[in-house]
């Protein structure tokens, strides 16, 4: 018993560090109210898409629309959800639906991408994107 007592301390020692604690960013896309699953939710340094863009890195939505991406390094990023259509892993324009957090411009209706920082050991919750778009 006091082997466990003392691993139980030391675990709560540890949980306690602030190099354990993980930095996470969550929300949910969708599209006209609909969740969308099997988008692909990026962090980007800019608010600009290229066609090509890889999208190897980032989190999936799942059915519910809803995403997590953990371990995010400190910084500031524009976050932007894209349903590749073709499944080819990059960005085409003209073919993937694309969206941004951020917020609505009342005059266009199209939305403004927002920039987040985060800050190491911030849980940033209800970053949501809820308007998909296909470029032209």
């Amino acid at each position: 018993m006091k082997k466990f007592l003392g691993f139980l301390s030391i675990l709560m020692i540890i949980s306690g560090c602030e190099w354990l604690k993980e930095t996470t960013i969550s929300g949910t896309v969708s599209n006209g109210g609909e969740a969308v699953s099997g988008a692909v939710v990026l962090l980007l340094e800019s608010d600009s898409l290229e066609a090509g863009l890889s999208l190897a890195s980032g989190s999936i939505t799942n059915s519910n629309g809803k995403y997590e991406i953990i371990r995010v390094e400190p910084g500031n990023y524009y976050i932007s959800a894209i349903k590749d259509e073709d499944g080819n892993l990059q960005y085409d324009k003209g073919i993937d639906m694309f969206g941004w957090y951020g917020e609505r411009d009342t005059i266009t209706r199209l939305t403004i991408p927002r920039q987040v920082t985060v800050v190491k050991g911030d849980n940033l919750t209800g970053i949501n994107i809820d308007t998909l778009y296909i470029a032209p």
